[in-house]
């Protein structure tokens, strides 16, 4: 897998806003990354909160096990954060979306994986399960199959009936229970491979 010296660009190549609730409504400022793929959905703050919630959803069918999209304009993360995704064994090996695909939420029964199958980020894409996905269907992937300690955990609510409840990456869970839920990464089976 790529290291520091990955090919990755330390910046994204292409400029991306990110969308918020505030930019995305009423013909605001934001254009989705991906118009014919999918899109972020906001859930309106409740009275007199700021809080809201989001997903990313698709805006058409997908097949089992059809590529969703290549990810591009990644780019080198400066350091492991709750936005970025691990994908190698070394302390810099994590990236930055660039797009809407940050929206991509947890799931303990996902719908889509993030496949890193080789030193090639140009080959780096997003898939769906055995499943597949209906349009209006939340696109959602198992953290753990790119993480192995995560730099925020959290106590899930995807409401899966295998949910493992908090998720912390894929050190604090066994291998069985990765290979139940989504496609395991390579970084991550090696790092599993070592752990004591």
């Amino acid at each position: 897998m790529p290291t520091a010296l990955s090919p990755l660009p330390l910046n994204a190549p292409q400029q991306w806003t990110k969308p918020t609730y505030s930019n995305t409504h009423g013909g605001k400022t934001y254009r989705p990354t991906h118009p014919d793929l999918f899109k972020v959905e906001f859930t309106p703050p409740q009275s007199g909160g700021e809080e809201y919630s989001s997903r990313l959803v698709a805006v058409r069918d997908f097949e089992p096990n059809e590529r969703i999209t290549k990810l591009t304009n990644i780019s080198l993360a400066p350091e492991k954060a709750y936005s970025s995704v691990q994908f190698g064994k070394g302390q810099r090996d994590h990236l930055e979306l660039n797009s809407d695909l940050l929206f991509m939420n947890h799931s303990c029964s996902p719908t889509a994986e993030i496949h890193l199958t080789s030193n090639n980020p140009d080959q780096w894409e997003v898939r769906t399960t055995s499943k597949g996905l209906k349009k209006g269907d939340a696109i959602t992937f198992f953290y753990p199959s790119t993480e192995w300690d995560m730099a925020q955990g959290f106590q899930c609510a995807c409401g899966s009936e295998n949910c493992l409840g908090e998720i912390k990456g894929a050190k604090h869970i066994s291998l069985e229970e990765l290979e139940s839920r989504s496609y395991v990464n390579e970084h991550i089976r090696q790092l599993k491979e070592t752990q004591v």
